[in-house]
């Protein structure tokens, strides 16, 4: 398995710069939903009591909004990966 650089230089194709950025966007977007999705259900179930309803039923929604978009970043994260010719598993 290759490794790639955390940045991207700037003399590379600009095809390899452009599916390195669907490779660190994607990784960025599920680790900013993934930690939106954690702060959802915990604002959900275990501190259910300490939120106003409205509070409970937009951390319900957005478990199931988030849950998606983690679900684009990781589409995103394959076709960089896999343009760059590596396998995806």
């Amino acid at each position: 398995m290759k490794h790639f650089p955390l940045f991207v230089d700037s003399n590379k194709p600009s095809a390899f710069r452009q599916y390195m950025r669907c490779i660190v966007g994607g990784n960025w977007l599920m680790l900013v939903s993934l930690v939106v999705i954690i702060s959802s259900i915990i604002i959900s179930y275990p501190l259910a009591q300490a939120f106003s309803i409205p509070m409970q039923i937009t951390a319900h929604i957005s478990t199931i909004v988030f849950a998606g978009i983690l679900k684009v970043g990781y589409v995103l994260r394959c076709v960089g990966f896999n343009e760059l010719g590596h396998e995806v598993i």
